[in-house]
């Protein structure tokens, strides 16, 4: 033996060890098969990973282990390896474990060959996906899934909703419910937010209970918003009666430590036909209904009304595109005189927003507000109003016109905490008065149980500024608001004010009420004003109840600033 023949073997030997180590210390299941599949030698993370003995596998073959609807393809592909027209194998396949159960696994197959390229061997590799599925598993779960409640998030409903509208037979029946819990708000601010999580979960968990037996699903839609979409059946529950139940459950105390909390829900509601309705739609139609329920008040619910679609369909776009109105100066700021029912003396002037959206017509000051209060951009629309009209106001003042300014806040604009430091600011270091600013506060704002809006009445009184309470309704607890804060009038509610103008008698039980109302609201010390007066009639009817200041089209309509510097001259 030579020199030479000795270092070879050495070196066969040691790359034998070499291929021993990590054969046997991989991870990786690794197989050597004859050509017909036949196990030569198998190592024991193979045998871990499928469950198999070495006895076991001494009388198997390597298709054996394939799934039987997988198995046809890759003894095909084996096949094309050991001629050559394969290069490799590289892919995520199926095997049948010892139990008979399916392991997820990544097969790497290779031929070893001879020196003259004919094959011997196959080398099959096996790496465990398992774990890998696992996470990928909770990782789309997680995706798709509420991660507070468990529920199926926005996006999985929207899956799911569309396909439930591709697969089910076209006459079937679907009823989505869109709910907004009420005044979650002031669970969070008063119990905190680990209170509010926990009735978040709670709320969940009934409302699946609330579906059980049904085909149907609940999802999170996100913050203190809910869906549940049915499919119908003889058994469901009619849409009054399956309202009712929700807020029956729903009233149900929550018990977060030593506090029994009870909520409810405002629901909108949208039923359709699988074959006439698409996905969007069917959305859209039940959002839409839950804001006009949120309108009338805590636990109610609205059906989707399809002959108000092109009208609702039209404001949801004036909203979309108002902030950007807001921000291209489009926004124009109108003033109306208040006046003395008395002698028609000028008390104040009034601000009146107005917008011309291109294509659609002009919008006033109510519409805008409520626009603004569905766009997001309240409180921005309303600094910017109290700004420019203060600043004319100083224009007025330095020209000899010693007029007041009245400004009527939306609810969310009057509860805002950071109404007064925006008052201060517009307020200035100026010459005027604040006593020349009066903010019109809603009488539901001054209502609402967080306060806001009272502590804010309190603290610009302090500041000079004055309010007055608007949509006045002279129910008991408003009345006592005159005597527990310092309002300086009083202004009635625009609804109230049209139905007395239609009214058919003068014993209408509503005339009885407004005319019994009225004594009591100057035994209280401030005077009472009204608005859409368009008739002399009307204003005299109102005068001779007691009411003292008065505007509508009577008196005039809003005008610009420029105009209204020409009537202050003749005033």
């Amino acid at each position: 033996m030579t020199v030479e023949d000795s270092g070879d073997e050495r070196e066969l030997r040691l790359s034998e060890t070499r291929f021993r180590e990590v054969f046997t210390t991989t991870p990786i299941g690794v197989a050597i098969c004859d050509l017909d599949g036949t196990f030569v030698e198998t190592n024991t993370a193979l045998r871990d990973l499928l469950g198999y003995s070495e006895q076991d596998l001494r009388s198997a073959t390597i298709h054996d282990l394939f799934d039987p609807e997988e198995a046809g393809s890759l003894a095909a592909s084996y096949t094309e390896l050991a001629e050559g027209t394969r290069r490799g194998l590289h892919e995520r396949r199926n095997l049948v474990r010892a139990d008979g159960n399916r392991a997820w696994t990544y097969l790497a197959v290779s031929m070893l060959r001879d020196a003259d390229g004919t094959p011997l061997h196959s080398v099959t590799m096996i790496e465990d996906l398992r774990e890998l599925s696992s996470l990928q598993d909770r990782l789309r779960h997680q995706a798709l899934h509420d991660a507070m409640t468990g529920l199926p998030n926005r996006q999985y409903f929207r899956t799911r909703l569309e396909a439930a509208l591709a697969n089910l037979p076209k006459d079937a029946t679907l009823t989505l419910y869109h709910l907004g819990l009420d005044g979650f708000e002031l669970v969070n601010d008063g119990l905190g937010y680990e209170a509010g999580d926990t009735i978040i979960r709670a709320v969940a968990g009934r409302l699946e209970q609330l579906i059980d037996g049904e085909t149907g699903m609940v999802a999170r839609l996100g913050g203190t918003e809910f869906a549940i979409l049915l499919r119908q059946s003889p058994d469901t529950p009619g849409i009054a009666s399956f309202a009712a139940l929700i807020n029956e459950e729903l009233a149900e105390p929550i018990y977060v430590g030593e506090h029994g909390i009870a909520t409810s829900a405002s629901i909108g509601v949208i039923q359709r036909a699988v074959g006439e309705v698409a996905p969007a739609d069917m959305v859209w139609g039940a959002d839409v209904a839950l804001r006009r329920a949120e309108t009338a008040g805590k636990r109610q619910w609205a059906l989707f009304d399809p002959d108000r679609a092109p009208e609702e369909q039209i404001e949801a776009k004036l909203a979309a595109i108002m902030p950007g109105a807001l921000e291209l100066g489009e926004f124009e700021v109108g003033y109306r005189p208040l006046v003395s029912m008395d002698d028609r003396r000028l008390v104040a002037v009034e601000v009146q927003l107005s917008w011309q959206p291109h294509g659609y017509g002009r919008l006033g000051h109510t519409e805008c507000l409520r626009l603004a209060e569905r766009s997001g951009v309240t409180l921005s629309l309303r600094d910017w109003m109290l700004a420019t009209a203060w600043k004319q106001l100083d224009t007025w003042h330095r020209e000899g016109y010693r007029v007041r300014l009245l400004g009527a806040l939306s609810p969310n604009q009057a509860q805002d905490p950071d109404l007064v430091a925006r008052v201060r600011e517009v307020l200035g270091d100026g010459e005027l008065d604040p006593e020349r600013m009066w903010l019109g506060m809603p009488a539901t704002a001054l209502l609402d149980g967080s306060g806001e809006a009272r502590g804010n009445v309190h603290v610009l009184d302090t500041m000079g500024v004055r309010t007055a309470l608007h949509d006045f309704r002279a129910c008991p607890e408003e009345l006592r608001c005159l005597r527990d804060l310092p309002v300086h009038a009083v202004r009635f509610s625009s609804d109230l004010v049209r139905l007395i103008h239609e009214r058919d008698t003068e014993d209408a039980p509503e005339v009885r009420a407004v005319a019994g109302a009225i004594p009591l609201v100057r035994d209280c010390g401030v005077p009472i004003a009204v608005v859409g007066m368009d008739t002399e009639q009307q204003a005299s009817w109102w005068h001779s109840k007691g009411c003292e200041v008065a505007a509508g089209s009577v008196y005039g309509d809003p005008v610009s600033a420029e105009t209204m510097s020409h009537l202050l001259r003749d005033w």
